[in-house]
């Protein structure tokens, strides 16, 4: 995570919006949504409005750090507003990424008694 913050420029937001955009996008084409538009169904298309109301943001914040990934060709926004991930994304914070899939597997694998395994603590 600190690598990705690193990467975004310390806005932890745009990771999350950007992540929201992602899931949304790809969630939609694995159920055999066609890219683009929201005319008609069987389309994934995901919005400014949409994002922030996913995200549990303001709608203006999501607005602008969208903005943001836009000028950075991390999103592209085609004309009805629809969002998408880039390419450019997945290689510009392609670093950024496996170092957050060890970190994360690295926590996952700590050796040692699990969790629900350990004596409760004494409280006073």
């Amino acid at each position: 995570m600190i690598r990705l913050r690193s990467e975004l420029g310390s806005d932890l937001d745009q990771a999350l919006i950007l992540a929201v955009i992602a899931e949304r996008y790809y969630a939609a084409l694995d159920a055999g949504m066609q890219p683009g538009g929201s005319q008609g169904r069987g389309r994934c298309a995901i919005n400014a409005h949409s994002v922030a109301l996913y995200a549990g943001i303001p709608r203006e914040t999501a607005r602008r750090k969208i903005a943001a990934l836009v000028r950075k060709g991390w999103v592209e926004r085609d004309p009805a507003g629809n969002l998408s991930p880039t390419a450019k994304a997945a290689e510009d914070l392609a670093n950024a990424t496996a170092a957050s899939v060890s970190y994360l597997t690295d926590v996952t694998q700590i050796d040692g008694p699990s969790a629900a395994s350990r004596p409760a603590k004494e409280t006073t």
